[in-house]
């Protein structure tokens, strides 16, 4: 058997605490205002240990004022003791008590008819008779119910064993999930620092493990740690632990915060929930409804907005948004209860299913959609459709669902089989299958407009592309969606430019013409420089039309705004150039320049600071430097 939590349940004065007590030897009330008025107040420990494993008990505040007291005190909890009294039999504290732990999901336990010593036979069977009813009109006609007296002894025995027997039944806690601990008590320990407790919900911690307090992000490490005062180097879900922390003072830690690995727990001010309202519920739960969110051991006020009904009746469940103007901590599967403030009183409760990025607006098509994946349990697809083109970094989803690398690739790769979910860059960018289809739809059909219009283009610089999302989704994302266009077969890669697949220009006659004009010109002597304006001067319209065609192709370099050159020429004015330098002079002036060329300082100039860009030469004073050998 594991290490299980066992949470007391039920009225006041009912005998919770005598009864830990009797089968712990252990007192759970700390207080001296517990002691002297003699009812719980607080959260109380104590521990039953055998060879086998422990019941660590979580004795809770039975009286209704303290009532958030008990909701702290529930998280964590495998199986319940509900405790009744014999002389009173099932009082309100016990049907509120009962209500809240069916909304955290604890079914599990075992009922104890407490202060049999104190009525006569016939009550005692008139108070099981009761009790069998009260528990079946819940749902928990299966629990064992044992009759026992916390002040004879009679009993005790008995309970002792129905506590293991469901205690062994308990599943172990999910593989899948990393250490988390809600904070339930903070104190200063001399010569040690700060110390927490709490019961360890998840995972497992070691000594000098990495933490991190959330919602706030403070980051600490693990000093030490304990099990009801005996050092250990380890703790593991199911167990109640003090944990020694460094480099955070006592102060500053309270109540609700969250103890987790680092990077794990994605605090949101938004959760998706499906909602049940309770049964005794006096009306209904109406949307806008503000509440007192108990969230583990966090208490904070909640706004709650249903998803398709402006009202949840009593005994009615429904998908909503509880909005908090506090940060939370949650994972989905999560439990959590609302309260409603005046009068005080427990009115629902549920799961998380997903912590949510934005507000949600129901009536808008992409938030169906995430509902649908929610109430379906693919809280994955959920925060892809959410997303949308942005798509989602993986990483947000093991804060966001709590999950370990291994189990978020297994769950990824379930989606990928479904077909609702693609990866793009190396696994870097997952995408709803339907945005992924979308983003290859606008991008080659911004690509095949680009090549649509009056001048031929066969490519494009990929830059050019890539460019055109840079702003909203990053260079790295901008790269994978060009590599899945390409595995798509929906464009062509040459070298550094990018064309439709299957694209290819074709040349009007008047094109045609312009094009081997152009290519004449440029290699003449007398014009080795000319302007795109003086070219559609010398062969008209078309000229403007091919000039970016014979650029992209490595026809022609283009330089200073609107002049051209032939490669060619190029080529032979490095070979002058070099010459130059080494036989005359490492500078050369602007005249001499000119003449190497047979151009005009109109073309002069602009085609210098050009040979400037590629560091063939370098302005000095009037003249250049020639860098060339």
């Amino acid at each position: 058997m594991r290490d299980v939590v066992v949470g007391t349940a039920g009225h006041i004065d009912h005998g919770k605490t005598l009864l830990v007590k009797a089968l712990t030897g252990i007192d759970a009330d700390r207080w001296e205002e517990e002691k002297r008025r003699g009812i719980t107040l607080d959260i109380g420990f104590a521990t039953l240990e055998t060879p086998e494993g422990a019941l660590h008990f979580v004795d809770l505040p039975g009286h209704e004022r303290f009532i958030k007291n008990m909701l702290a005190g529930a998280t964590g909890i495998d199986l319940c003791l509900l405790v009744v009294a014999a002389d009173e039999s099932v009082m309100p504290q016990t049907v509120e008590h009962v209500e809240i732990l069916g909304l955290l999901g604890v079914s599990r336990g075992v009922v104890a008819l407490n202060k049999v010593d104190l009525v006569d036979v016939e009550t005692r069977e008139l108070a099981l008779l009761e009790l069998s009813e009260f528990l079946d009109a819940h749902g928990l006609g299966r629990l064992p119910v044992v009759p026992v007296s916390a002040a004879s002894g009679e009993g005790l025995e008995a309970l002792r064993e129905a506590l293991f027997r469901e205690a062994a039944l308990c599943p172990e806690p999910p593989a899948d999930r990393p250490f988390r601990l809600p904070v339930d008590r903070t104190f200063p320990v001399k010569g040690f620092g700060t110390v927490v407790t709490g019961t360890c919900i998840d995972g497992s911690l070691r000594v000098e493990d990495p933490v991190e307090v959330f919602p706030q992000g403070w980051e600490s490490r693990v000093r030490g740690l304990q099990i009801f005062g005996k050092p250990v180097e380890a703790a593991r879900a199911g167990q109640r632990v003090a944990v020694n922390l460094s480099d955070i003072h006592h102060a500053d830690l309270r109540r609700g915060h969250l103890l987790a690995r680092p990077g794990t727990v994605w605090p949101t001010h938004l959760l998706d929930v499906h909602l049940t309202v309770l049964p005794s519920a006096k009306r209904p739960l109406k949307t806008g409804a503000i509440c007192t969110l108990h969230l583990h051991t966090q208490e904070v006020e909640a706004h709650v907005h249903l998803a398709d009904a402006g009202a949840l009746a009593p005994g009615e469940a429904g998908l909503a948004q509880i909005r908090c103007p506090e940060k939370v901590s949650a994972w989905p599967q999560d439990r959590f209860i609302l309260r409603l403030p005046s009068p005080a009183r427990t009115v629902a409760g549920g799961e998380v299913l997903l912590p949510a990025r934005r507000r949600a607006r129901w009536r808008r098509e992409r938030d169906r959609a995430v509902g649908e994946a929610l109430l379906a349990k693919d809280a994955l697809r959920a925060m892809l459709v959410e997303a949308g083109p942005a798509g989602l970094p993986p990483k947000d989803g093991l804060a966001r669902l709590g999950v370990t690398p291994g189990s978020l690739a297994a769950l990824a790769s379930e989606g990928e089989k479904a077909g609702n979910l693609v990866r793009w860059g190396e696994g870097t960018w997952w995408l709803d299958a339907g945005e992924a289809s979308g983003w290859l739809d606008r991008a080659a059909a911004w690509l095949k407009a680009r090549h649509a219009g009056k001048s031929p283009v066969d490519s494009i610089p990929r830059q050019e592309l890539l460019g055109r999302w840079s702003r909203m989704l990053g260079a790295a994302r901008c790269e994978a969606l060009l590599q899945a266009l390409v595995a798509a077969g929906r464009v062509e890669l040459d070298g550094d430019r990018v064309r439709p697949a299957g694209h290819r220009v074709t040349l009007t006659p008047p094109q045609r013409d312009a094009w081997d004009g152009i290519l004449r010109r440029l290699g003449e002597a007398d014009a080795p420089v000319q302007t795109g304006k003086e070219l559609e001067e010398a062969f008209g319209p078309a000229a403007r039309q091919v000039l970016p065609l014979l650029v992209s192709e490595g026809r022609l370099r283009r330089f200073g705004g609107d002049f051209f050159i032939a490669p060619a020429t190029l080529d032979t004015l490095r070979l002058n150039l070099a010459a130059w330098g080494k036989d005359k002079s490492p500078l050369i002036a602007v005249p001499d320049f000119k003449d190497l060329l047979g151009i005009t300082r109109k073309y002069a100039m602009p085609l210098l600071e050009f040979l400037d860009e590629m560091k063939w030469t370098r302005r000095e004073g009037e003249g250049r430097r020639i860098l060339l050998s």
